[in-house]
């Protein structure tokens, strides 16, 4: 979602363009099923009010064709198996600081939201704000650029749900030239959600990206996104683990043929921030990245504005940079101790470059260890076995990313 370390302003109209009527259902304490017959499923909009509970029917296609908002206080149960398209336009899903979005998606049977249509940025993405802290403010909140909702707080084992198994087709839609959506969006959640086995794919902006918090995240797969694969700033201090992440072949000649495997920053604004979480420090493992030489941003992993982190057994394949690092704070903390382990460079151009944030080149090589057995995701450029299936891949490698 960045396209530099200055986010546009926040614009107050995309909320007031939406219905705001609410869903009616049951509020007993136990009414978590039969509760979606107030949902048209042919115009799923509007707000899932406070105190309710839906369920959605997986034997229906549901079409979003506005903002639906979770409020604080209800939940949306989507069970496995069940599809829902989505409109053309700024149309997504929002879960509101309190609300619940339960995606009970399982290997044989995913969720899958997909556009009408299919192509890059046809409709929003999935939105959720936690009670977890970020670093734009000594409250640890701020407001979100996607909704102009306030996110945040300082619970970092605050839980916004569960999310497994479920694929995002088509998401990324461009509110205007600065801002757009990404496939699955983490406003301060915090490490009580479960997100795993999420599979972003033909996007038009960043697959997943945290803005803060400490989110737990796990076996995510992102092919053909216009921007970062998995992207982080405000202080995020969760974990990743077993990540796919590829640009594709077919894209490689756009404007947007897709940039880094990750986009690492602090806050835009500060990168020398106390606030909230301080500065950005997850622990990423067992990663493989696949690009292609297109563009301007074709780095593995660019690490900058401050941000820190710890990295073990990481694949970069067919960049033309691989580990690329910017800003005197973030060098600092990489030249501090073994924080990048076991990488493995295939087909990477230039493998390590750096400048400190007066601009001087800095040589990096001393930071990182390689391991050309490194296995990444777990079968090196190769898809995973635990990507296979679910998906809807059988096979993804060097050759799908780069022409």
């Amino acid at each position: 979602m960045k396209k530099t370390f200055f986010k546009a302003a926040l614009f107050l109209s995309l909320a007031a363009a939406f219905s705001s009527t609410a869903i009616s259902c049951s509020t007993s304490d136990d009414d978590t099923e039969d509760t979606a017959s107030a949902v048209d499923p042919n115009n799923f909009q509007g707000k899932i009010a406070a105190g309710t509970s839906v369920t959605l029917d997986p034997t229906k296609v549901y079409t979003i064709t506005g903002k639906v908002l979770v409020e604080n206080g209800a939940s949306l149960i989507i069970p496995a198996g069940t599809r829902i398209t989505v409109a053309e336009g700024a149309n997504y899903l929002i879960v509101d600081r309190g609300g619940k979005l339960y995606i009970n998606g399982t290997a044989s049977s995913p969720v899958l939201f997909e556009g009408t249509s299919h192509k890059q940025g046809h409709w929003g993405g999935i939105v959720l704000l936690g009670n977890a802290p970020t670093n734009r403010s000594a409250a640890g909140t701020s407001t979100s650029e996607l909704g102009d909702m306030t996110y945040g707080g300082s619970d970092n084992n605050d839980n916004s749900g569960v999310i497994k198994y479920v694929v995002i087709k088509d998401s990324g839609f461009k509110y205007n030239p600065e801002k757009e959506f990404n496939g699955l969006s983490l406003f301060g959640v915090g490490s009580g959600t479960t997100i795993s086995y999420v599979y972003v794919t033909d996007g038009a902006d960043d697959g997943v990206e945290c803005f803060g918090g400490s989110p737990n995240v796990d076996h995510i797969v992102v092919t053909g996104v216009g921007d970062d694969g998995f992207d982080w700033t405000e202080g995020y201090k969760g974990t990743a683990s077993f990540l796919y992440v590829a640009r594709k072949k077919q894209y490689q000649t756009n404007t947007e043929p897709g940039n880094r495997g990750i986009e690492a920053d602090t806050q835009d604004t500060n990168p020398n921030t106390t606030f909230g979480n301080g500065v950005s420090n997850p622990t990423i493992t067992n990663a493989t990245f696949l690009g292609n030489t297109s563009g301007a941003e074709s780095q593995g992993m660019k690490i900058r504005a401050g941000s820190n982190g710890k990295f073990d057994n990481i694949v970069l394949a067919n960049y033309s940079t691989g580990l690329d690092l910017e800003t005197d704070r973030t060098l600092a903390w990489f030249q501090s101790g073994s924080y990048v382990k076991n990488v493995r460079f295939v087909n990477v151009t230039t493998k390590s470059k750096a400048k400190n944030t007066a601009g001087t080149a800095v040589d990096i090589t001393g930071i990182f260890t390689e391991n050309a057995s490194a296995l990444g995701a777990g079968n090196g450029t190769a898809l995973p076995e635990w990507a296979k299936g679910w998906t809807g891949l059988s096979s993804f490698d060097v050759a799908d990313s780069m022409n």
